[in-house]
Protein backbone atom coordinates (compact mmCIF):
# COMPACT_ATOMS: atom_id res chain seq x y z
CA UNK A 1 0.00 0.00 0.00
CA UNK A 2 2.76 2.15 0.49
CA UNK A 3 6.20 3.36 -0.70
CA UNK A 4 9.16 3.41 1.79
CA UNK A 5 7.76 5.65 4.86
CA UNK A 6 9.55 8.93 5.36
CA UNK A 7 9.17 8.29 9.49
CA UNK A 8 10.24 5.37 11.46
CA UNK A 9 7.68 4.26 13.90
CA UNK A 10 10.01 4.55 17.08
CA UNK A 11 10.33 8.47 16.25
CA UNK A 12 6.97 8.57 17.64
CA UNK A 13 8.24 6.87 20.71
CA UNK A 14 9.26 10.38 22.73
CA UNK A 15 7.14 12.12 25.59
CA UNK A 16 6.32 15.28 23.39
CA UNK A 17 2.58 15.84 23.87
CA UNK A 18 1.29 16.61 27.12
CA UNK A 19 -1.06 14.28 28.81
CA UNK A 20 0.75 11.24 27.30
CA UNK A 21 3.38 9.25 27.61
CA UNK A 22 5.73 8.61 24.98
CA UNK A 23 5.33 4.87 24.73
CA UNK A 24 1.71 5.69 24.99
CA UNK A 25 1.95 8.00 22.24
CA UNK A 26 3.72 5.45 20.04
CA UNK A 27 0.99 2.50 20.60
CA UNK A 28 -2.40 4.86 19.23
CA UNK A 29 -0.21 6.04 16.10
CA UNK A 30 0.21 2.06 15.53
CA UNK A 31 -3.42 1.23 15.76
CA UNK A 32 -4.46 3.98 13.78
CA UNK A 33 -1.91 2.62 10.98
CA UNK A 34 -3.10 -0.64 11.37
CA UNK A 35 -6.87 0.65 10.84
CA UNK A 36 -6.30 2.83 7.82
CA UNK A 37 -4.21 -0.23 6.15
CA UNK A 38 -7.27 -2.65 6.71
CA UNK A 39 -9.34 -0.03 4.56
CA UNK A 40 -10.48 -1.99 1.23
CA UNK A 41 -11.11 1.62 -0.18
CA UNK A 42 -7.29 2.51 -1.31
CA UNK A 43 -6.53 5.53 1.23
CA UNK A 44 -2.83 6.54 -0.88
CA UNK A 45 -5.77 8.25 -3.49
CA UNK A 46 -8.52 9.20 -1.27
CA UNK A 47 -6.68 10.24 1.87
CA UNK A 48 -8.09 9.97 5.24
CA UNK A 49 -10.24 12.86 6.82
CA UNK A 50 -9.41 14.01 10.51
CA UNK A 51 -11.89 15.58 12.87
CA UNK A 52 -11.34 14.49 15.79
CA UNK A 53 -11.72 17.10 18.70
CA UNK A 54 -9.21 15.64 21.39
CA UNK A 55 -5.40 16.93 20.68
CA UNK A 56 -3.94 13.35 21.21
CA UNK A 57 -6.06 11.48 18.87
CA UNK A 58 -5.75 14.27 16.40
CA UNK A 59 -1.99 13.97 16.94
CA UNK A 60 -2.04 10.39 16.40
CA UNK A 61 -4.10 9.98 13.60
CA UNK A 62 -2.21 12.60 11.33
CA UNK A 63 1.22 10.98 12.64
CA UNK A 64 0.22 7.31 11.47
CA UNK A 65 -1.51 8.93 7.76
CA UNK A 66 2.31 10.93 7.61
CA UNK A 67 3.99 7.37 8.25
CA UNK A 68 2.30 6.06 5.75
CA UNK A 69 2.38 8.92 3.12
CA UNK A 70 -1.26 9.17 3.12
CA UNK A 71 -3.03 12.28 2.20
CA UNK A 72 -4.62 13.72 4.80
CA UNK A 73 -8.13 16.40 5.28
CA UNK A 74 -8.11 18.06 8.23
CA UNK A 75 -11.73 19.57 9.29
CA UNK A 76 -13.33 21.66 11.93
CA UNK A 77 -15.51 19.29 14.12
CA UNK A 78 -18.09 22.69 14.33
CA UNK A 79 -18.92 22.77 10.78
CA UNK A 80 -22.67 22.15 9.83
CA UNK A 81 -24.43 21.26 6.93
CA UNK A 82 -23.96 24.09 4.58
CA UNK A 83 -19.85 22.91 5.43
CA UNK A 84 -20.00 19.33 5.07
CA UNK A 85 -21.46 19.82 1.67
CA UNK A 86 -18.84 21.94 0.23
CA UNK A 87 -16.61 19.42 1.31
CA UNK A 88 -17.96 16.28 0.09
CA UNK A 89 -18.35 17.98 -3.15
CA UNK A 90 -13.96 18.05 -2.83
CA UNK A 91 -13.18 14.73 -1.33
CA UNK A 92 -14.54 11.49 -0.10
CA UNK A 93 -11.77 10.14 2.16
CA UNK A 94 -10.97 6.42 2.26
CA UNK A 95 -11.24 6.48 6.24
CA UNK A 96 -12.51 9.07 9.00
CA UNK A 97 -11.20 9.42 12.46
CA UNK A 98 -14.04 11.59 14.46
CA UNK A 99 -17.41 12.05 13.24
CA UNK A 100 -18.92 13.86 10.30
CA UNK A 101 -22.05 14.22 8.13
CA UNK A 102 -20.18 13.36 5.01
CA UNK A 103 -21.47 10.17 4.77
CA UNK A 104 -24.89 10.93 5.09
CA UNK A 105 -24.33 13.88 1.65
CA UNK A 106 -24.90 12.81 -1.74
CA UNK A 107 -21.71 14.26 -3.81
CA UNK A 108 -19.34 13.22 -6.77
CA UNK A 109 -16.00 12.55 -5.25
CA UNK A 110 -13.24 15.22 -6.47
CA UNK A 111 -10.04 14.64 -8.13
CA UNK A 112 -7.88 12.00 -6.19
CA UNK A 113 -5.05 12.93 -4.08
CA UNK A 114 -1.39 13.16 -4.18
CA UNK A 115 0.16 10.61 -1.62
CA UNK A 116 1.97 12.42 1.32
CA UNK A 117 -0.72 15.72 0.97
CA UNK A 118 -1.92 17.69 3.91
CA UNK A 119 -5.13 19.77 3.03
CA UNK A 120 -5.60 22.45 5.49
CA UNK A 121 -9.02 23.96 5.04
CA UNK A 122 -9.13 27.90 4.56
CA UNK A 123 -11.93 30.90 3.74
CA UNK A 124 -8.96 32.36 1.75
CA UNK A 125 -10.15 34.28 -0.81
CA UNK A 126 -13.42 33.43 -1.54
CA UNK A 127 -14.36 32.78 2.51
CA UNK A 128 -15.69 29.41 1.78
CA UNK A 129 -14.27 25.94 2.33
CA UNK A 130 -11.61 24.89 0.27
CA UNK A 131 -8.26 22.93 0.86
CA UNK A 132 -4.92 24.42 0.73
CA UNK A 133 -2.31 21.35 -0.45
CA UNK A 134 0.87 21.31 1.81
CA UNK A 135 3.39 18.80 2.11
CA UNK A 136 4.74 17.41 5.31
CA UNK A 137 8.36 18.38 4.35
CA UNK A 138 6.75 21.90 3.69
CA UNK A 139 5.41 22.21 7.10
CA UNK A 140 8.75 20.92 8.12
CA UNK A 141 10.70 23.67 6.30
CA UNK A 142 8.87 26.43 8.34
CA UNK A 143 9.99 25.39 11.73
CA UNK A 144 13.85 26.52 12.02
CA UNK A 145 13.18 29.72 10.87
CA UNK A 146 10.77 30.71 13.82
CA UNK A 147 13.37 28.72 16.54
CA UNK A 148 16.29 31.01 14.70
CA UNK A 149 13.79 33.53 15.17
CA UNK A 150 13.25 33.01 18.83
CA UNK A 151 17.08 32.81 19.59
CA UNK A 152 17.32 29.09 18.88
CA UNK A 153 16.70 25.87 20.86
CA UNK A 154 13.26 23.69 21.38
CA UNK A 155 9.79 25.20 20.81
CA UNK A 156 7.30 24.73 23.33
CA UNK A 157 3.93 26.00 22.90
CA UNK A 158 1.27 26.45 24.84
CA UNK A 159 -1.48 25.72 21.79
CA UNK A 160 -4.87 26.88 22.62
CA UNK A 161 -5.87 27.32 19.34
CA UNK A 162 -7.18 24.13 17.35
CA UNK A 163 -5.08 21.71 15.44
CA UNK A 164 -7.21 21.46 12.45
CA UNK A 165 -6.56 25.34 12.12
CA UNK A 166 -2.79 26.47 10.47
CA UNK A 167 -1.95 28.31 13.37
CA UNK A 168 -2.80 25.46 15.98
CA UNK A 169 -1.28 22.63 13.24
CA UNK A 170 1.95 24.56 13.29
CA UNK A 171 2.40 24.78 16.62
CA UNK A 172 2.49 20.63 16.62
CA UNK A 173 4.21 20.51 14.01
CA UNK A 174 7.26 23.04 15.04
CA UNK A 175 7.40 21.56 19.09
CA UNK A 176 7.64 18.26 16.92
CA UNK A 177 10.54 19.53 14.76
CA UNK A 178 12.46 21.22 17.23
CA UNK A 179 12.51 18.73 19.79
CA UNK A 180 9.86 20.79 22.31
CA UNK A 181 6.59 19.82 23.93
CA UNK A 182 3.09 20.94 23.36
CA UNK A 183 0.57 21.74 25.67
CA UNK A 184 -2.65 21.57 24.49
CA UNK A 185 -5.08 23.87 26.85
CA UNK A 186 -8.46 24.91 26.03
CA UNK A 187 -8.45 28.69 25.60
CA UNK A 188 -11.38 28.76 28.60
CA UNK A 189 -9.43 26.79 30.88
CA UNK A 190 -6.01 29.11 30.68
CA UNK A 191 -8.48 31.92 31.43
CA UNK A 192 -9.87 29.64 34.08
CA UNK A 193 -6.47 29.62 35.68
CA UNK A 194 -4.99 26.40 34.52
CA UNK A 195 -1.25 26.36 33.62
CA UNK A 196 0.70 24.38 32.09
CA UNK A 197 3.45 22.57 34.15
CA UNK A 198 5.89 23.71 32.57
CA UNK A 199 8.55 26.76 33.00
CA UNK A 200 6.84 30.17 31.07
CA UNK A 201 9.98 31.22 30.31
CA UNK A 202 10.27 28.90 27.72
CA UNK A 203 6.59 28.00 26.75
CA UNK A 204 5.49 30.00 23.87
CA UNK A 205 1.62 31.21 23.04
CA UNK A 206 -0.41 32.01 19.87
CA UNK A 207 -3.12 34.16 20.14
CA UNK A 208 -5.63 35.76 18.01
CA UNK A 209 -6.78 39.39 18.61
CA UNK A 210 -10.21 38.39 20.39
CA UNK A 211 -8.19 36.13 22.67
CA UNK A 212 -5.84 38.64 23.31
CA UNK A 213 -8.19 41.10 24.44
CA UNK A 214 -10.07 38.40 26.43
CA UNK A 215 -6.59 37.90 28.13
CA UNK A 216 -6.54 41.47 29.44
CA UNK A 217 -9.46 41.79 31.65
CA UNK A 218 -7.80 39.11 33.43
CA UNK A 219 -5.32 39.95 35.81
CA UNK A 220 -3.95 36.54 36.87
CA UNK A 221 -3.85 35.90 33.45
CA UNK A 222 -2.09 38.97 32.67
CA UNK A 223 0.47 38.19 35.38
CA UNK A 224 1.36 34.91 33.78
CA UNK A 225 1.52 35.89 29.91
CA UNK A 226 4.02 38.67 31.51
CA UNK A 227 6.56 35.78 31.88
CA UNK A 228 5.97 33.98 28.73
CA UNK A 229 9.09 33.74 26.07
CA UNK A 230 6.73 34.92 23.42
CA UNK A 231 3.03 35.61 22.29
CA UNK A 232 2.46 35.34 19.12
CA UNK A 233 -0.03 37.66 17.63
CA UNK A 234 -1.84 36.93 13.83
CA UNK A 235 -4.64 36.04 12.25
CA UNK A 236 -6.51 39.56 12.17
CA UNK A 237 -4.77 43.03 12.18
CA UNK A 238 -4.03 44.32 16.60
CA UNK A 239 -6.19 47.48 17.17
CA UNK A 240 -4.14 50.14 18.07
CA UNK A 241 -6.02 50.66 21.65
CA UNK A 242 -5.54 46.71 22.45
CA UNK A 243 -2.09 47.24 21.37
CA UNK A 244 -1.40 49.74 23.72
CA UNK A 245 -3.36 47.63 26.46
CA UNK A 246 -0.99 45.08 25.76
CA UNK A 247 2.35 46.69 25.51
CA UNK A 248 1.17 49.01 28.83
CA UNK A 249 1.29 45.69 30.77
CA UNK A 250 4.64 44.45 29.20
CA UNK A 251 3.15 41.66 27.31
CA UNK A 252 5.81 40.45 25.05
CA UNK A 253 3.63 40.40 21.82
CA UNK A 254 5.24 39.17 18.71
CA UNK A 255 3.20 40.96 15.63
CA UNK A 256 3.31 38.46 12.92
CA UNK A 257 1.82 38.09 9.23
CA UNK A 258 1.35 34.97 7.58
CA UNK A 259 -1.82 32.71 6.51
CA UNK A 260 -3.36 29.60 5.55
CA UNK A 261 -1.41 28.96 2.16
CA UNK A 262 2.46 30.25 3.52
CA UNK A 263 2.28 27.53 6.52
CA UNK A 264 1.80 30.26 9.15
CA UNK A 265 3.84 32.90 9.72
CA UNK A 266 6.35 34.26 7.23
CA UNK A 267 6.95 37.40 8.75
CA UNK A 268 7.64 38.60 12.50
CA UNK A 269 8.36 41.71 14.90
CA UNK A 270 10.22 41.07 17.80
CA UNK A 271 8.63 41.45 21.51
CA UNK A 272 10.96 44.19 22.16
CA UNK A 273 10.46 46.14 18.60
CA UNK A 274 7.00 45.91 20.07
CA UNK A 275 7.12 47.02 23.87
CA UNK A 276 9.29 49.74 22.32
CA UNK A 277 6.10 51.29 20.43
CA UNK A 278 6.14 48.85 16.78
CA UNK A 279 3.23 47.97 15.58
CA UNK A 280 4.09 46.84 11.77
CA UNK A 281 4.38 42.91 11.16
CA UNK A 282 7.96 42.99 11.09
CA UNK A 283 10.70 41.48 8.65
CA UNK A 284 10.70 38.17 6.79
CA UNK A 285 11.85 34.99 8.70
CA UNK A 286 14.64 33.71 7.09
CA UNK A 287 14.15 31.72 3.77
CA UNK A 288 11.08 33.75 3.21
CA UNK A 289 11.05 36.80 0.47
CA UNK A 290 8.31 39.15 0.88
CA UNK A 291 7.63 42.04 -1.89
CA UNK A 292 5.48 44.15 -2.46
CA UNK A 293 4.39 45.18 -5.82
CA UNK A 294 1.84 46.31 -7.92
CA UNK A 295 -0.64 45.09 -10.54
CA UNK A 296 1.72 44.33 -13.63
CA UNK A 297 3.98 42.64 -11.00
CA UNK A 298 7.03 45.35 -11.00
CA UNK A 299 7.81 45.57 -7.21
CA UNK A 300 6.94 48.82 -5.58
CA UNK A 301 9.06 51.59 -4.44
CA UNK A 302 9.88 51.84 -0.55
CA UNK A 303 6.72 53.01 1.07
CA UNK A 304 4.37 52.69 -1.94
CA UNK A 305 1.48 50.64 -1.47
CA UNK A 306 0.67 47.27 -3.51
CA UNK A 307 -0.07 43.66 -3.20
CA UNK A 308 2.06 41.67 -0.42
CA UNK A 309 3.74 38.37 -2.22
CA UNK A 310 5.31 35.46 -0.68
CA UNK A 311 7.98 33.46 -1.43
CA UNK A 312 9.32 30.56 0.59
CA UNK A 313 9.59 26.97 1.17
CA UNK A 314 7.25 26.20 3.14
CA UNK A 315 4.01 27.53 0.64
CA UNK A 316 1.13 25.58 -0.50
CA UNK A 317 1.04 23.56 -3.48
CA UNK A 318 -2.26 25.21 -4.78
CA UNK A 319 -6.14 24.47 -3.37
CA UNK A 320 -7.43 20.95 -4.15
CA UNK A 321 -9.80 20.57 -6.80
CA UNK A 322 -9.34 23.86 -8.57
CA UNK A 323 -6.53 23.09 -11.12
CA UNK A 324 -3.32 24.34 -10.96
CA UNK A 325 -0.25 23.53 -8.68
CA UNK A 326 2.13 26.25 -7.70
CA UNK A 327 5.36 25.25 -8.62
CA UNK A 328 8.43 25.50 -5.35
CA UNK A 329 10.04 28.47 -7.00
CA UNK A 330 7.13 30.35 -7.77
CA UNK A 331 6.04 33.08 -4.73
CA UNK A 332 2.46 33.34 -4.15
CA UNK A 333 0.57 36.67 -4.38
CA UNK A 334 -1.80 37.60 -1.52
CA UNK A 335 -4.89 39.20 -1.92
CA UNK A 336 -3.56 41.72 1.17
CA UNK A 337 -2.64 45.03 0.47
CA UNK A 338 0.80 45.92 2.29
CA UNK A 339 4.06 48.43 2.34
CA UNK A 340 7.42 48.08 2.88
CA UNK A 341 9.36 50.27 4.33
CA UNK A 342 13.45 51.26 4.20
CA UNK A 343 14.61 48.84 6.84
CA UNK A 344 12.09 46.22 5.54
CA UNK A 345 9.47 45.96 7.82
CA UNK A 346 6.14 44.73 5.96
CA UNK A 347 3.03 47.12 7.09
CA UNK A 348 -0.12 45.26 6.35
CA UNK A 349 -2.47 47.81 5.15
CA UNK A 350 -5.86 45.46 4.89
CA UNK A 351 -7.73 42.85 1.92
CA UNK A 352 -7.89 44.42 -1.57
CA UNK A 353 -11.19 42.32 -1.55
CA UNK A 354 -14.09 42.25 0.18
CA UNK A 355 -13.27 39.02 2.75
CA UNK A 356 -13.78 39.96 6.76
CA UNK A 357 -11.90 38.66 8.85
CA UNK A 358 -13.04 38.34 12.30
CA UNK A 359 -11.44 37.00 14.99
CA UNK A 360 -8.51 34.88 13.13
CA UNK A 361 -11.36 33.72 11.12
CA UNK A 362 -12.11 34.24 7.13
CA UNK A 363 -15.49 34.77 6.35
CA UNK A 364 -17.52 35.53 2.95
CA UNK A 365 -20.62 37.83 3.34
CA UNK A 366 -22.18 36.91 0.09
CA UNK A 367 -21.96 33.55 1.60
CA UNK A 368 -23.83 35.09 5.00
CA UNK A 369 -26.25 37.11 3.09
CA UNK A 370 -27.44 34.25 0.64
CA UNK A 371 -28.23 32.30 4.19
CA UNK A 372 -30.23 35.01 5.31
CA UNK A 373 -32.20 35.38 1.92
CA UNK A 374 -32.89 32.02 2.15
CA UNK A 375 -34.94 31.93 5.66
CA UNK A 376 -37.81 33.74 4.18
CA UNK A 377 -37.20 36.23 7.28
CA UNK A 378 -35.60 38.81 4.97
CA UNK A 379 -35.89 40.65 1.75
CA UNK A 380 -32.70 42.43 1.50
CA UNK A 381 -29.61 41.81 3.32
CA UNK A 382 -25.98 43.72 3.79
CA UNK A 383 -23.23 41.79 5.29
CA UNK A 384 -19.78 43.60 6.30
CA UNK A 385 -16.91 44.20 8.44
CA UNK A 386 -16.56 46.98 10.75
CA UNK A 387 -13.24 47.38 12.80
CA UNK A 388 -13.81 46.24 16.68
CA UNK A 389 -11.20 46.07 19.41
CA UNK A 390 -12.19 42.43 20.40
CA UNK A 391 -12.33 40.98 17.11
CA UNK A 392 -10.35 43.43 14.44
CA UNK A 393 -13.70 43.25 12.37
CA UNK A 394 -16.84 42.50 13.76
CA UNK A 395 -19.43 41.13 11.71
CA UNK A 396 -22.45 43.23 11.06
CA UNK A 397 -25.62 42.49 9.22
CA UNK A 398 -28.72 45.01 8.23
CA UNK A 399 -31.61 43.81 6.79
CA UNK A 400 -35.10 44.45 5.45
CA UNK A 401 -37.92 42.39 7.33
CA UNK A 402 -39.97 40.22 4.45
CA UNK A 403 -43.01 40.97 7.28
CA UNK A 404 -44.31 43.58 9.86
CA UNK A 405 -43.57 41.64 12.65
CA UNK A 406 -39.40 42.47 12.28
CA UNK A 407 -38.90 40.08 14.90
CA UNK A 408 -35.10 39.02 15.45
CA UNK A 409 -35.72 35.85 16.77
CA UNK A 410 -36.52 33.50 13.93
CA UNK A 411 -34.14 34.54 12.10
CA UNK A 412 -31.15 34.30 14.58
CA UNK A 413 -32.72 30.44 14.93
CA UNK A 414 -32.49 29.90 11.56
CA UNK A 415 -28.85 31.28 11.82
CA UNK A 416 -28.01 28.87 14.36
CA UNK A 417 -29.17 26.34 12.18
CA UNK A 418 -27.58 26.26 9.04
CA UNK A 419 -24.23 28.49 10.40
CA UNK A 420 -21.40 27.97 12.09
CA UNK A 421 -20.58 29.75 14.89
CA UNK A 422 -18.12 31.92 13.76
CA UNK A 423 -20.19 32.84 10.46
CA UNK A 424 -22.85 34.18 12.14
CA UNK A 425 -23.38 37.86 12.54
CA UNK A 426 -22.83 39.95 16.19
CA UNK A 427 -24.89 42.44 15.46
CA UNK A 428 -27.93 41.89 13.54
CA UNK A 429 -30.18 45.20 12.69
CA UNK A 430 -33.63 45.58 11.05
CA UNK A 431 -33.53 48.29 9.27
CA UNK A 432 -36.31 50.46 6.48
CA UNK A 433 -34.01 50.72 3.79
CA UNK A 434 -29.90 49.48 2.86
CA UNK A 435 -27.65 51.72 4.28
CA UNK A 436 -26.31 52.23 0.92
CA UNK A 437 -26.40 55.22 -1.96
CA UNK A 438 -28.29 54.76 -5.37
CA UNK A 439 -25.31 53.39 -7.03
CA UNK A 440 -24.84 50.99 -4.42
CA UNK A 441 -21.89 52.70 -2.56
CA UNK A 442 -22.26 52.02 1.07
CA UNK A 443 -23.05 55.06 3.77
CA UNK A 444 -20.52 54.80 6.32
CA UNK A 445 -22.44 57.56 8.70
CA UNK A 446 -25.65 55.76 8.47
CA UNK A 447 -24.24 52.73 9.16
CA UNK A 448 -22.47 54.32 12.31
CA UNK A 449 -25.51 56.45 13.30
CA UNK A 450 -27.41 52.73 13.09
CA UNK A 451 -24.57 50.65 14.86
CA UNK A 452 -24.61 53.34 18.05
CA UNK A 453 -28.41 53.13 18.10
CA UNK A 454 -28.33 49.62 17.96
Amino acid sequence: METTPRLRLSEFDRDWIDGVSGHSFYRRVLRRVHQIRARETPARQHGVLIVERDPISFAAALCAAIYLQVPVILANPQWRRAEWSAVANQVRPAFIFGRSLLEQLPAEAGPQLEPGTILIPTGGTSGRIKFAVHTWEGLLSACPAVADFLGGGPVNACCTLPLYHVSGLMQLVRTWATGGRLFVLPWKDLLGGMRPNFQAAALTLSLVPTQLQRLLQDPACVDYCRSLRAIFIGGASLHSQLAESARAEGLPLVLSYGMTETAAMVAALPAQDFLSGASNAGRALPNVKLEVVQEDGRCCAVGQAGRIRVSSPALFRGYHARGRTLRCEEAFMTDDEGVLDAQGYLHVLGRSDRIVNSGGEKIDPLEVETVLLESGYAKEVLVLGWPDVEWGEKLIAFYTPSNEQRQASGLNEWLRAHMVDYKRPKVMICVEALPVTANGKLEHDRIQALLEES
